[in-house]
């Protein structure tokens, strides 16, 4: 594992928006390497009211950790090894300070299991998509600011398609979420990708303008993100989904391997007093002014 990382990526936006097309898309480029969701950040740390680059250590990361090499153990050789030494700290819960300390040293080491990753399938660039990631943009941005070079690519969608999308999905996870709850997740998630805009490290998809043309959606993206274009990528999105999608996630991921096209299923999902409430409650402006803002 001698290749150095050249560029770290993270996937972000609201849950069923486009984020695991987005991310096959790239996992398909021969020099990017990816995996399942590793919801590191979004399970183990917690942001500090005020402190959008800080971030707290309140959980024991091992297990998760461990968890996740081995959801993603065919993605290395035999003979390589995925580095992870953790020493707690019996008493780091009781002093925010150490918390905080500790946190960022476990931080960095998350960011070094991903190069390994991404060195073991000789890539010197890695792909990690965890929606709620979004969250955490700032406190990444400081923890890796020295290294390899840092992107986000925020994917945002259609507020109404994307709350159906998510209400009908998580009806096969373990806590389902409600339809107003879905709202006020796109309203909160859109807000802080249109805070970013203008970010040299940030870039956006939108999933209408993807699945319209889903090739001059992907050159655009690959030509900001500095690599070069490779025409199987679109066809080979199909096969790199599998390569991405865990255990258990099939069931809402259905379908990935088919042909990119747009997707609308509100009228589906929602009664038409239920897609009434969506329409009164979501921050459409905040939509609008991303997708005016963001370049094509």
């Amino acid at each position: 594992m001698t290749e150095e990382i050249r560029q770290r990526i993270f996937v972000v936006g609201v849950p069923r928006s486009g984020t695991t097309l987005v991310q096959s898309l790239l996992a398909a480029h021969g020099e990017v390497a990816s995996w399942t969701e590793s919801h590191f950040f979004r399970r183990l740390f917690r942001p500090v009211p005020g402190l959008p680059s800080q971030a707290l250590l309140v959980s024991d990361p091992d297990a998760a950790v461990r968890e996740f090499l081995q959801t993603n153990e065919a993605l290395w050789e035999d003979d390589e090894e995925i580095s992870w030494r953790h020493d707690p700290l019996p008493w780091w819960r009781r002093l925010p300070l150490v918390r905080s300390l500790q946190g960022d040293v476990t931080a960095r080491h998350l960011l070094t299991i991903f190069d390994d990753l991404a060195r073991c399938q000789g890539r010197t660039i890695w792909v990690e998509k965890t929606p709620a990631h979004l969250r955490y943009l700032p406190f990444l941005e400081r923890v890796a600011s020295i290294g390899p070079d840092l992107r986000f690519i925020h994917v945002v969608r259609d507020g109404r398609e994307a709350v159906a999308s998510l209400h009908n999905a998580s009806k096969h996870w373990q806590r389902p979420y409600g339809v107003d709850e879905c709202v006020r997740r796109w309203n909160h998630d859109i807000a802080l990708s249109l805070a970013r805009v203008g970010s040299p490290r940030d870039h956006f998809v939108v999933y209408e303008d993807l699945t319209a043309d889903p090739e001059a959606g992907t050159r655009r993206l690959l030509a900001e993100l500095g690599l070069p274009w490779q025409p199987d990528v679109v066809k080979r999105h199909g096969e790199a989904l599998s390569h991405v999608t865990a255990p258990g996630e099939t069931a809402w991921k259905a379908g990935g391997e088919r042909s990119i096209r747009p997707s609308a299923t509100s009228r589906e999902v929602l009664t038409e007093e239920q897609l009434h409430r969506v329409d009164e409650t979501l921050r459409h402006d905040l939509y609008q002014q991303l997708c005016q803002r963001v370049p094509t």
